[in-house]
């Protein structure tokens, strides 16, 4: 989708669209080239320059998101469908992905009028107006985790400030956005202003990075690569939103309810296949409640209903690629050769469903040393690892051994320890007795190797907004040079 056209690659390539849960190829994406991205960014230049978004009443371009969300809640099954077939997911877990994807378009809908500058007096009998305007030409490189709902957290504020967006969606996963691009136009948004291209990191991402009319960039996914996107941006000097990987911690202490903290605990890890960069992967685990709390975890991991992600019973579905499940299964394999303990899953036996596809159990790793590359690395898979730790100074301790940064949660009855935790934790995001939940009404993101910059809440139109500061006399002019 190029200026408000569906328009061929220009090189005429194409790209296959495969199920995870079969294998099977049941689409062709288009396959954007350099070329490709450069008509994108043009169209968003002129669209920019012609001020029918950028310089639009904001309540306009509130009613427009309004009329995007109201358009998505009605094609809300069939985007879903679409969302499962291409990235494997549960169809429940596509569906409140759509859903939310909506609710953060209403979120930022009504936060387009409420995005205020501001205006005061200043010395020598002045004052001053400071404004936010629109940086300009967005550039965005979304994941194919959650390909819509995590793509409406970067153009839903860059729409809402007033920005031209070129998005570059992941080529495991880029059905939903495209339809999503579609959509807009009918609601309203102006050709030139919400562009899609579809492609390969190397044929489409990095020429997206490097782009010298890219205003701002934002990315979400893995650390490597974002420090790629980062060289890449480095020699204009502009501005780059980063969310990276993660390997957040989720700490149980001895005063928590064991209940709700294995469910939480299963929930944080095993949602989504656990491909998700926030995902709780490594549990520690208090030393009195060590056995009887992995116990229940392995028991609520086993009864997880890994079916196909269309049966409205699964609650777990495929890996997204063969080539992921080799990096998952091989992490495991790894985990076990430096000392951890496999207590259930791994590879499900070649039967059923089983026999195509891209699949892995729900995995539990005990016995992990914070020394083991398990549990260093993100692995990004249905696979957590269990520490037993003994005082609270040495849970903090071990939560913040990483280079990452993103995510972590604590449960406990003690405000205390609760307190304390969301003080040390080194994250962008921390959960007290829960996990996952990321609601669009808070600012998202992480510290240290996970990134810098925010998604979600008001914090992330200022990733898309610059400010200027018009200073006024109110009185004549004194000449400094006056004889």
């Amino acid at each position: 989708m190029i200026d408000g056209r569906v328009v061929s690659p220009s090189t005429g390539a194409t790209l296959p669209v495969e199920d995870p849960a079969t294998g099977e190829i049941f689409a062709q994406i288009p396959a954007g080239s350099p070329e490709d991205i450069d008509r994108a960014v043009r169209a968003a230049r002129a669209s920019f320059t012609a001020g029918t978004w950028s310089r639009a009443d904001p309540a306009h371009r509130g009613r427009v998101l309004w009329a995007f969300a109201r358009a998505i809640r009605d094609e809300a099954e069939a985007l879903a469908w679409l969302e499962t077939r291409d990235s494997g997911k549960p169809i429940a877990e596509a569906r409140a992905d759509i859903v939310g994807t909506a609710e953060i378009l209403e979120y930022y809908a009504g936060l387009a009028s409420q995005v205020f500058g501001q205006t005061t007096r200043v010395p020598g009998n002045s004052f001053a107006t400071v404004i936010r305007e629109p940086a300009g030409v967005v550039g965005q490189i979304t994941p194919w985790n959650f390909p819509l709902y995590v793509g409406a957290w970067k153009f839903a504020p860059a729409l809402c400030s007033g920005c031209s967006v070129v998005l570059k969606p992941s080529e495991l996963t880029s059905l939903t956005m495209l339809a999503a691009a579609e959509l807009a136009l009918a609601a309203g948004v102006p050709p030139g202003v919400f562009n899609v291209v579809c492609g390969t990191g190397a044929e489409a991402g990095a020429p997206l990075a490097e782009h010298r009319d890219v205003d701002v960039l934002a990315f979400t996914g893995g650390a490597v690569t974002g420090r790629k996107v980062l060289h890449a941006r480095a020699d204009r000097l502009r501005p780059t939103q980063l969310e990276l990987g993660g390997k957040s911690p989720n700490i149980v202490f001895d005063d928590a309810d064991l209940e709700r903290a294995s469910a939480g605990a299963a929930f944080g890890i095993f949602y989504n296949q656990g491909e998700n960069c926030n995902a709780g992967s490594r549990l520690l685990v208090q030393a009195g409640i060590y056995e009887r709390f992995v116990a229940r975890l392995v028991e609520r991991a086993q009864a997880i209903r890994v079916l196909p992600p269309l049966d409205e019973r699964s609650q777990m579905g495929a890996l997204i690629s063969a080539a992921h499940l080799r990096k998952v299964a091989g992490y495991v394999d790894v985990g076990i050769l430096e000392g951890a303990t496999l207590l259930c899953g791994g590879p499900p036996p070649a039967e059923g469903h089983f026999t195509r596809g891209h699949w892995y159990l729900p995995t539990v790793l005990a016995d992990v040393k914070p020394e083991h590359r398990v549990f260093q690395e993100e692995i990004f898979g249905p696979v957590v690892t269990v520490t037993k730790f003994t005082e609270d100074d040495e849970a903090i301790a071990l939560a913040n051994a990483t280079e990452f940064g993103l995510a972590a949660g604590a449960w406990t009855s003690s405000v205390q320890r609760a307190l304390r935790c969301s003080q040390e934790l080194q994250s962008g995001y921390v959960w007290i007795n829960n996990y996952n939940p990321t609601p669009v009404e808070v600012p998202f993101g992480g510290v240290k190797s996970s990134g810098f910059g925010r998604d979600c809440g008001p914090q992330a139109v200022d990733t898309y907004t610059t400010w200027k500061t018009v200073l006024w006399a109110l009185s004549p002019f004194d000449d400094w040079y006056k004889q």
